[in-house]
């Protein structure tokens, strides 16, 4: 028993907890700016706010032309 092999999990160690992970990801959707280059509307939407600027008929019409 005590010449056996621990069995080590693979890759890095987990540093951060999975509450944590979530939360940097909630922050940086809020925070992450994104410009719009086919609509060239002059505003920064959050990158949340992309998906659903990406859904408006404003953005699927200059899409199409």
């Amino acid at each position: 028993m005590k010449n056996q092999n621990v069995k080590r999990g693979r890759g890095r160690p987990k540093v951060f907890t999975n509450e944590e992970l979530k939360n940097h990801k909630k922050t940086y959707m809020l925070n992450k700016e994104w410009y719009c280059d086919i609509c060239k509307t002059g505003r920064n939407y959050t990158l949340a706010g992309k998906h659903c600027h990406l859904k408006t008929k404003r953005h699927k019409k200059n899409a199409n032309n």
